[in-house]
């Protein structure tokens, strides 16, 4: 039999040809299994990290879409995607100076890590059944819009093109980030911050426990100005609101905070109304004791712990499954 014609039967009936797995995808392309550790190579088609696997990958061109299974690992660096990736139940990416050209999903992950990565798609995370998730956007780059409907959002020194918008969550951070659209942040347990931060659009911060816009302690020790493009709405947010040192193109407005909100420093072009017409500054007692809190849970401390524990874990277990041979 000619090698065109084995390489056809191995496609279609899924059989290993020379430790390189393939089977046919729905769309009928190929697919390829990683388990263990795999360097500059690239794979045709579809990649598939299965359940409960981890695969490490250096420098790998994936020509396909990628598909992290149930509780699996996929950490990648210096790479390539071609097609959207998608992150099951407790699964995990951790993705370094890696360009993803599709879209990016995750359902119930553990966690999304992407630092000093581009997609040029959108990313869309959402609740599982157990799992708690976490994406983190550290020097990063989305091309379109952000959406998290679950768990920790971070997002650091890094610029999203399309609309952010986080719902019933733990908690959204923005820091030293910039924002091409607009900002919907609402029922965040652990509240919301915007640090250092350009929005472009309009921002909508609702239903939170707990919201600081700008410097101050009360979240996060923040020093830097943010600049909003467009109105500021901030209503409905329990524990504590803080509103200093921002420059606002549009109007800063907001009702049903309570606590009042607190804040100084602010530059609104347009119209502060409602309970941000005669803003007050923040007791000094309350500012101190916010701020002992923030210093003893720093979010992007822990955050990045919890991701280097993960990665290491995968890392730990691809290299001991052996080459991946792709």
């Amino acid at each position: 039999m000619r090698l065109k014609s084995v390489l056809a039967a191995a496609s279609v009936t899924g059989v290993a040809l020379a430790g390189f797995v393939m089977s046919p995808s729905a769309s009928g392309g190929l697919v390829t299994t990683c388990v263990g550790t795999a360097g500059a190579v690239t794979v045709p088609g579809d990649l598939v990290v299965p359940a409960g696997k981890s695969c490490t990958l250096e420098g790998t061109t994936i020509e396909g879409k990628v598909s992290v299974r149930a509780g699996a690992d996929l950490v990648i660096s210096n790479g390539t995607i071609k097609g959207a990736v998608g992150v099951a139940e407790d699964g995990y990416i951790d993705a370094y100076r890696t360009a993803v050209t599709g879209n990016v999903s995750s359902t119930g992950a553990y966690g999304v890590y992407f630092d000093e990565s581009q997609v040029a798609g959108s990313y869309t995370g959402k609740a599982g059944k157990e799992v708690a998730p976490f994406v983190f956007l550290g020097d990063s780059q989305v091309a379109k819009n952000f959406t998290v409907a679950a768990g920790e959002t971070l997002v650091d020194s890094s610029k999203i093109a399309g609309n952010v918008t986080g719902t019933g969550g733990s908690y959204v951070d923005v820091i030293n980030s910039t924002l091409g659209r607009a900002l919907t942040v609402s029922n965040q347990t652990d509240g919301a911050l915007v640090c250092g931060s350009e929005v472009d659009g309009a921002a909508s911060l609702t239903g939170n426990a707990g919201v600081q816009i700008g410097t101050g302690s009360s979240l996060s020790t923040c020093d830097d100005v943010n600049y909003f493009g467009g109105d500021v709405t901030v209503s409905n947010n329990t524990v504590g609101t803080a509103v200093n040192g921002n420059i606002i193109r549009g109007n800063l407005a907001g009702e049903g905070n309570d606590p009042a909100p607190t804040g100084a420093d602010n530059r609104v072009r347009g119209e502060a109304t409602g309970q941000f017409a005669d803003l007050g500054a923040a007791p000094a007692k309350a500012q101190v004791q916010r701020r002992s809190a923030a210093k003893a849970a720093d979010r992007v401390e822990v955050t990045k712990d919890k991701a280097a524990e993960r990665k290491a874990e995968a890392k730990d277990a691809a290299a001991d499954a052996g080459p991946a041979k792709l």
